[in-house]
């Protein structure tokens, strides 16, 4: 599909006929027109405004101070726009309708990343994330918006979603309306303690999801949000999606590595709820990747158990090369049902 490696036989799922796989490059092109008022003059003109003037100032100082220039009172009050504030000044006809020109304007000046934090009690600390706010979610103030939660690898921070290349593959896909604008949210797992004893699953779905609705423009329901992440993030994001699946209905397991403490339990989580309960999975790996085989395995349990999935086996190995070539194919993935 599109010049890559098709899927292996071990996926019985829908193919990625809607994926593309080079990077966008469509440019957002605003036109400006310029009016100009032509004055003709003329020595009649002259005249006439000698015998005229007279009379209209007479009419001019017999007018009622109460009557005024229709002009004067047709100005439109400018819209004030904060970075986290859902209220304007501006009239609600203008608050439900941007222009063409605004929206033109905040599409060509992207989408912004935040750092943000919280107190958890389940951990104990500080939970920081990082999120990424759509183009124009400052100016389209009526809209709410579906969420991706994407965790990054072991030995590194959510800043590593940032450095394949995410920023740039949002708004670009965007402004090319390829993608429909969502937020992403990047959480920082600051101690990564062993999988079996970790707090940070139970962080993430008991205060972290319902802060983030809270405070931010979500379609706070199971089918407008959607968990992934590569390597460890990926490994956490099969974990908690599955064993959490009345609020995610998508899981990307980028380069899994499948925590062996969770061995006992994957049979459960194929068999408690009905197939159409199950959420999406796409499953991708390289072929150098040492840890083919664990992703391998579990796209085959999924085909045993009739779970929608995707899995794909692609070059290279288990780099952030590796994941910045896909990331274009994550994001259209997660977004194909919004």
């Amino acid at each position: 599909v599109g010049g890559l490696e098709p899927p292996t036989s071990a996926s019985q799922t829908r193919r990625a006929g809607r994926l593309r796989y080079t990077p966008a490059d469509k440019s957002i092109i605003r036109s400006m027109y310029k009016r100009q008022d032509v004055a003709v003059s003329s020595p009649v003109t002259f005249i006439m405004l000698f015998f005229l003037l007279p009379l209209t100032l007479h009419s001019a100082a017999c007018t009622p101070n109460n009557i005024s220039s229709t002009k004067e009172n047709d100005t439109i009050p400018a819209i004030s726009e904060s970075p986290k504030s859902t209220t304007t000044t501006a009239p609600s006809s203008l608050q439900d309708a941007p222009s063409p020109t605004s929206t033109l304007d905040c599409l060509a000046s992207g989408g912004k990343i935040l750092n943000d934090h919280f107190e958890s009690e389940l951990l104990g600390t500080i939970i920081e994330f990082m999120v990424y706010l759509p183009p124009c979610y400052h100016t389209n103030l009526q809209q709410d918006y579906p969420v991706v939660y994407l965790m990054h690898g072991l030995s590194y921070t959510n800043e590593q979603w940032l450095r394949i290349g995410l920023v740039d593959s949002m708004d670009s896909l965007i402004a090319e309306d390829s993608l429909p604008p969502f937020i992403i949210v990047l959480p920082y797992e600051s101690d990564p303690e062993p999988p079996q004893i970790s707090q940070f699953p139970d962080a993430l779905t008991q205060e972290l999801i319902p802060w983030v609705d809270a405070h931010y423009r979500t379609l706070a329901d199971k089918q407008h949000r959607a968990i992934g992440g590569v390597s460890r993030g990926a490994a956490w994001a099969v974990q908690i999606g599955f064993e959490h699946r009345e609020l995610f209905s998508a899981i990307g397991a980028h380069s899994l590595p499948l925590f062996q403490s969770d061995n006992g339990s994957i049979h459960l989580w194929l068999n408690q709820e009905p197939i159409e309960d199950q959420p999406r999975v796409f499953i991708d790996i390289g072929r150098n990747d040492q840890e083919w085989k664990s992703a391998q395995n579990f796209a085959n349990l999924l085909d045993a158990n009739h779970i929608p999935h995707e899995w794909y086996m692609f070059k290279n190995g288990h780099t952030e090369s590796y994941w910045s070539s896909h990331l274009e194919q994550y994001l259209l993935w997660y977004t194909q049902d919004w």
